[in-house]
């Protein structure tokens, strides 16, 4: 018998030490700062696969996030049950915490938010 996982969402917290050009899938080519990153994402099944696979460097890329993480370097992560925070509600979230987009459509091209990847100059706090 299989159990269904309590988490389906998750945030991951990222640190780009130095600032970069980085080449994101068909978003293309965008300068991304120092600093702090927090990526909100949902796994409806697996989701410690999907986790370790972010945070591994060596991988196809596959989501918009594998172009990122691997230059950037892991720095936290904390599930959470969807029926807390959806996907897009995390994403919010970090938006009105001043979190600053720096390439629209990251992350959200299967929704209509305008990112689930937002930018912190300085260590952020979490949702």
């Amino acid at each position: 018998m299989k159990f269904k996982m309590p988490y389906s969402t998750y945030l991951l917290l990222w640190e780009l030490q130095n600032g970069e050009t980085i080449k994101i899938g068909k978003l293309g080519k965008s300068y991304f700062p120092p600093g702090f990153y927090f990526y909100a994402g949902k796994a409806l099944r697996g989701i410690e696969a999907r986790i370790a696979r972010h945070i591994y460097p060596r991988k196809k890329r596959r989501w918009h996030i594998d172009y990122f993480s691997t230059r950037a370097v892991p720095v936290g992560m904390k599930l959470y049950s969807e029926k807390k925070y959806g996907e897009c509600e995390l994403a919010q979230k970090i938006q009105l915490q001043g979190g600053e987009i720096i390439l629209n459509g990251f992350g959200s091209s299967d929704c209509r938010c305008p990112s689930h990847f937002y930018y912190f100059k300085n260590y952020p706090n979490w949702p």
